[in-house]
Formats: C-alpha cells, sequence, structure tokens
C-alpha cells in the first residue's frame, strides 16, 4: 500500500488491489442513484443505450451492482425544451407523494440558453410529465446541473445548480416543487477559477449530509471529448447555504480533488451519493474507459466505489483485495492428431486442436478435441474432421483416446461437454459443409465417453450449395452450461441475421432446453450492438461466479479486432444489451474459469492469462504460460482455442492447440500453481 503522509487533513486513495466497480456498461452520463421501493434507480443524461433514444435514462438494480436500462424516464418532451437533456436528479417528495424529477434542457427559444425543469411520476421508474414551465432560464450553460436535497435540520429544500463559468449556486424550494420559495434568492457557493488545475469550470454539483457537516461535491472542468480533463472536488459547510470551505485551502496538497484519471479512467465527475440498505455510502460518477478512450471512443460509463468520511472529508475507498497469481509448472501432451490413416496414406497436416475437457470424478478427466484421420469430407466420402474423446484417470498426466465421433460428409469441430445429473456426458458441437449446411448437434454418452448417439440439433441453417455465402450464414462455437434453476442452456455464435433487416454480422445466440438436451427452446440474443451491423461478437464462454451471477466472455471480430469483452447476469438468462465491457490484455477467442477461491481467469488466442479478484472489475496479468517465439501479430496460430480448467484447490491447467514445428498442432496442458500475490 502506497503511503501518503498528510498533515493537516488526511485524504487519500487506497492504492493496492485497487477495484473500479463500472456497472452500467454503455453511455450513461451524469448518473443519480437513489433508493426507492426496495430497489436502487439510475438517472442518467440522454443518451442511445441499445440503439434506442431516451431522453432521461433510467436503470434499475436490486444490489448497486448488476443494473437493467429499463427506459425513458421522460419520454414526452416540455413544450418549453426540445434537445440536450441533461444531469436528471430525482427525489421522492413525502408531501406530494410523488416522485420529482429535476433536468435541464435546451430551450424552444434558443438565444435563451438553457433552462431547469420540473416534472412528476407515481412512480421512481416514470413516465414523468413536465410541470409545464421551467424553474430557470438563464444564457449558455448557467441552468445546468439541477440537485435538490431536503435539509435534515429544517425540512426545507434547496436547489443548487450551475454553472459553466459561473458560480455554483443554491436557492430554497416551494413546497410545490415548481418555483423557488417566496422571498429566496439565490446565493453563489463555489466560484470558478477557485480550485487549481480542475476549477476553470465547475458544475455537477452534489449536497451529502454528514455528522454535523453539509459536503458539497462538484466537478471541473471538461467532462468529454478527445480533451476531456475532469475531476470531482469537495468543499464543507456547517450550514446548507455556506459558506463553504473548499478541501484544497486546508489539504497538505493544496488541491480539492477526491476523484480523478488514473491508469483505467479518464475523467470521472458528476457524482452522486448514495446510502445502501446496510448505511454504507457509495459515489456514483461517470467516466471514460482508458481502453475506450484509446480507440477515441467517448462514451461515459457509469462507476461506483464506496466513499468514507474520515478526518472530518470524504475519501473514495478502493479496498485491497487479495490477488490470485499462477506459477506455471510442468506440461504434457494429449494428443498429437493423425499422420497417416487407416491404410497408411499420408494426412495432411493437422494434428489436434480445439480441445476441451469435462472432470467426471476425482482424478477422472474427458478431453474431446478436434482431429483429421481421412483427407477431408471434399475428398474422402467417410468424412472430414472428427472428435476425439481421450481419459486421463491420474488428473490429466496422461491420456488415452477412448471414442471418436464422426458426421461423414461433414467436418465436426468445437467439442464442448457437459456432465447431467444423472452422469450422462452430452457433448456439443458443430458440423457444416462450408456454405451449405451448418449444424449444431448434441451427441449422449451413458459409458463415460467411449460411445455417442446422437440426441438433438440445437440449431440449423441450410441451403443449395452456395446459397449461404457471401456473406455466410454459419452457426459456431456452442457453450454448455447450467442455470440456476436446474435448466441445461446452450450459447453460441449465429450469422444467420445478416441478410435480414437489420442485419447483423454476427451475433451470442442463446437456447435453453427443459428436457436436458432432448428440445430447445426459442432463440435469446446475448451480444449485438444495434446500429452496428459489422461488429462480430462470436466465440461464447461462460462460467458462473462465486457471488451466484455468471459471466460470458467472447471475442467482437470487425472493426472491434477480435477484442475480448465480458457481460454479467444474475441468472444467466438475462443479459444487458450491447456488446459489453472490454476485457485488457486479451484477444480473439476466450475462455474463463472461476476459481473455488472466487478469482477469475481468463485466457485468449494471445496466449495471456489475466486475473481478476473482484468479479472482473479489474485484472491483472500473469505470466505467460507458452512461449511465442514470434509476435501474435506475426503468427496468431501459436496458442489457439485455450481452455482452462481447475483440477484441485492449488493447481489450474490451461489446454492449448500449440503449433509445432513442421506445421500442425498438438493439444497440450500446462499446470499451474495457484498462489496468492506475495506468496509464491
Amino acid at each position: 500500500m502506497k503511503k501518503v503522509l498528510c498533515f493537516l487533513v488526511v485524504v487519500c486513495w487506497l492504492q493496492a488491489g485497487a477495484q473500479r466497480r463500472a456497472v452500467i456498461h454503455t453511455d450513461f452520463p451524469d448518473p443519480t442513484v437513489i433508493a426507492a421501493d426496495g430497489k436502487y434507480y439510475a438517472y442518467a443524461t440522454n443518451s442511445g443505450p441499445a440503439g434506442k433514444f431516451f431522453h432521461i435514462q433510467v436503470a434499475v438494480s436490486e444490489n448497486l451492482e448488476n443494473w437493467k436500462i429499463i427506459g425513458d424516464a421522460l419520454p414526452e418532451k416540455p413544450v418549453w425544451g426540445y434537445k440536450d437533456f441533461w444531469a436528471p436528479h430525482v427525489l421522492y417528495n413525502e408531501r406530494l407523494k410523488k416522485y420529482v424529477l429535476f433536468y435541464s434542457a435546451e430551450t424552444v427559444d434558443t438565444a435563451a440558453g438553457k433552462a431547469i425543469g420540473v416534472a412528476f411520476a407515481d412512480r421512481p421508474e416514470g413516465p414523468f410529465k413536465d410541470s409545464g414551465t421551467p424553474l430557470i432560464v438563464r444564457p449558455e450553460f448557467e441552468a445546468i446541473d439541477p440537485m435538490v436535497i431536503r435539509d435534515p435540520r429544517s425540512g426545507k429544500f434547496y436547489m443548487v445548480w450551475g454553472s459553466g463559468f459561473q458560480p455554483l449556486r443554491i436557492r430554497e424550494m416551494d413546497p410545490s416543487m415548481t418555483a423557488f420559495a417566496k422571498g429566496s434568492a439565490d446565493r453563489a457557493l463555489i466560484q470558478a477559477g477557485a480550485d487549481k488545475d480542475y476549477g476553470r469550470l465547475v458544475e455537477g454539483a452534489w449536497i451529502d449530509y454528514n455528522d454535523g457537516y453539509y459536503y458539497l461535491y462538484y466537478s471541473g472542468d471538461n467532462c468529454c471529448g478527445v480533451n476531456a480533463h475532469y475531476a470531482v472536488m469537495v468543499a464543507r459547510s456547517r450550514n446548507i447555504q455556506g459558506p463553504y470551505t473548499r478541501l484544497g485551502t486546508v489539504a497538505a496538497n493544496k488541491s480539492s480533488v477526491i476523484l480523478k484519471s488514473e491508469d483505467d479512467i479518464i475523467a470521472p465527475g458528476h457524482n452522486s451519493i448514495i446510502k445502501d440498505r446496510n448505511g454504507k455510502k457509495w459515489i456514483a460518477y461517470h467516466a471514460i474507459p482508458k481502453d475506450a478512450f484509446d480507440q477515441k471512443r467517448y462514451g461515459r460509463i457509469m462507476y461506483i466505489d464506496r466513499i468514507e468520511y474520515r478526518n472530518g472529508w470524504p475519501v473514495v475507498v478502493k479496498q485491497r483485495v487479495p490477488t490470485v497469481s499462477i506459477r506455471w509448472t510442468d506440461s504434457v501432451t494429449v494428443s498429437t492428431g493423425y499422420r497417416k490413416n487407416a491404410s497408411g496414406e499420408e494426412l495432411p497436416n493437422y494434428g489436434a486442436q480445439y480441445p476441451r475437457l469435462l472432470q467426471l470424478e476425482k482424478g477422472r478427466w474427458l478431453a474431446a478435441y478436434t482431429v483429421l484421420r481421412n483427407k477431408g469430407y471434399r475428398n474422402d466420402p467417410r468424412g472430414g474432421l472428427e472428435l476425439e474423446i481421450a481419459e486421463s484417470r491420474n488428473r490429466g498426466k496422461t491420456w488415452k483416446p477412448v471414442g471418436w465421433i464422426t458426421d461423414p460428409g461433414r467436418d465436426l469441430d468445437n467439442a464442448q461437454m457437459i456432465r447431467l445429473p444423472d452422469g450422462a456426458v452430452l457433448l456439443a458441437g458443430r458440423s457444416v459443409r462450408w456454405q451449405e449446411s451448418y449444424r449444431l448437434p448434441v451427441y449422449k454418452s451413458r459409458d463415460n465417453g467411449k460411445s455417442w448417439q446422437l440426441l438433438s440439433i440445437i440449431d440449423t441453417n441450410e441451403g443449395a450449395p452456395g446459397a449461404l455465402g457471401k456473406p455466410d450464414k454459419g452457426i459456431y462455437e456452442p457453450h454448455f452450461y447450467f442455470l440456476k434453476d436446474g435448466r441445461l442452456a446452450v450459447m453460441y455464435a449465429s450469422e444467420k441475421h445478416v441478410t435480414e433487416s437489420p442485419s447483423y454480422s454476427q451475433i451470442i445466440a442463446q437456447k435453453v432446453s427443459e428436457d436436458y438436451g432432448k428440445t430447445w427452446g426459442m432463440e435469446i440474443w446475448v451480444a449485438h450492438t444495434p446500429g452496428h451491423p459489422q461488429s462480430r461478437p462470436g466465440m461464447p464462454v461462460v462460467d458462473r461466479m462465486q457471488n451466484g451471477n455468471y459471466m460470458a466472455v467472447y471475442e467482437v471480430c470487425g472493426p472491434e479486432d477480435c477484442g475480448i469483452y465480458y457481460k454479467t447476469s444474475a441468472d444467466g438468462l438475462r443479459w444487458d444489451e450491447g456488446l459489453g465491457t472490454k476485457a485488457p490484455e486479451q484477444k480473439a477467442a476466450p475462455y474463463i474459469l472461476a476459481l473455488t477461491d472466487g478469482s477469475l481467469l481468463l485466457a485468449s488466442n494471445l496466449g495471456v492469462v489475466t486475473v481478476s479478484s473482484d468479479n472482473g472489475r479489474s485484472w491483472k496479468k500473469q505470466p505467460m504460460p507458452w512461449t511465442h517465439p514470434v509476435p501474435f501479430q506475426t503468427d496468431w496460430t501459436q496458442t489457439l482455442w485455450q481452455s482452462m480448467y481447475q483440477f484441485d484447490a492449488h493447481t489450474v491447467g490451461i489446454v492449448t492447440s500449440r503449433k509445432r514445428a513442421g506445421g500442425g498442432h498438438d493439444i497440450k496442458i500446462r499446470f499451474g500453481s495457484i498462489g496468492k500475490s506475495g506468496n509464491l
């Protein structure tokens, strides 16, 4: 932990093992979070999540971590405003028995500038209906970013707002919420330019009352775009109307900043403070993820961190979490594939690829992978690629082939297995005649992989030879998992919608079986980006985390250059729209593994393994399990289709199609010893 000595007040971040809680992974600026009806609601500036435009975005959560955008809180525009619906704030007024929304918008009279309006609703999600007349109209950006607080001492309501290059201001509200109190006047709280570095412009005010002080949070000075330069600052007062003392006037470093850009985020700011059901306080704010900023994408997503008051001032707390580390040890070969067929003829130099494992019982494992035992379905009527199943009875140290699955006249690939409650094993794969027939068959074995019978087909897409090509419309890479209610689910990549309107080059699809794989339900879309048809999410893998939620990882090729993205779901069935969150340090064909201690391991074709100890909020790069003789950009086939498994409490294995001298690939396992950082 990095220690900072502050002689007047202590306001420092806990650096080691710092977590960032990115909780809404689409553009969700200027968030206000409130508790209502036993849930949490978040409101944000206008944006277009999942291809829809909302004037005021609203999202809901049961736990401050898993959020779902549920619609537009202000579906009908006010008569006085026409665009730029910014910075909403919502509170419940017990006297009115209404939820009250305050927001700013551009006036119809464009010369008048911005205005602050008020709207009412019976429910926290809305719909809110505007009162018909704005509270404030001011030139430029003087009437923006309203926040209304009920003073816990007097019971009166006050609005704080502003301000562009003008001061932040406060004024008492009339109980009706549609006007200011008679005889009241606005008072300046914080002058623009008062704080060095970020104070040129001040905005995004929020007041939180704690232990006798009113804490005024505010942000400056450029929220957005390529020149974003933004941070959260704080001042305090014993009186809600001030005067307020800025932190920078008493702190040893002369700075009022409590939250600013770091390695993983750019321009954090415009915060709200929320107290959870356990009495803990959290700061919700927007920021631009650093990797998105580097790619010139400037959407502001919502983060939440813990906040505590220490020595009279707020501290943003990113708690230290022990991080798993992996020390890679020995490796074994599972299969080298086939060099000759049964007649002794030389075969194409394919070897073995796309390995997946399944634990049957303690020490006993199955491996399924792709081999070529003939000359390919176009040159040999017996078929093309096949699936081979091997068994290990000594925790993966040695392997012996025990079974095969063939689909004559077709390529069979992309195996993945799961064990049913009755002990039977299911295997899903991809069966292809390119540009004419795509199937996702399910096979079942009751003798631990020695023999297999076709059970069902998850999905198909077939046509006359060449009819499905240019663009192709295939289905690929099935992955089984169980839902919380015990039903069997599968995810896979689908190009079936490429010729539809709207068109999607590829999506992640999901189906559910009520009878353990005999039949399959309707297609559910898991990952796609409306309005961006060239994005190609594919190769999904799902695992259930220790907190009970599910994480799905997948590559997104096309404009995203096969970067790895992920989403989480509370039940494994409902997933937020969009592409999700980009994982650092990874590229192409991901695999996720939830360890028994709650940590997550993520791997990809890049050959890199990263670990997260905070359910995916941050990732730490591990030593490379395999050496790459040349850079990935020069040869991306050096470590293909990796998968990972935990063999015991202290051992993991990464299974890889490892490129070999002379061409082709071998299936290899590299074992790793699990420890905590500093313990190995």
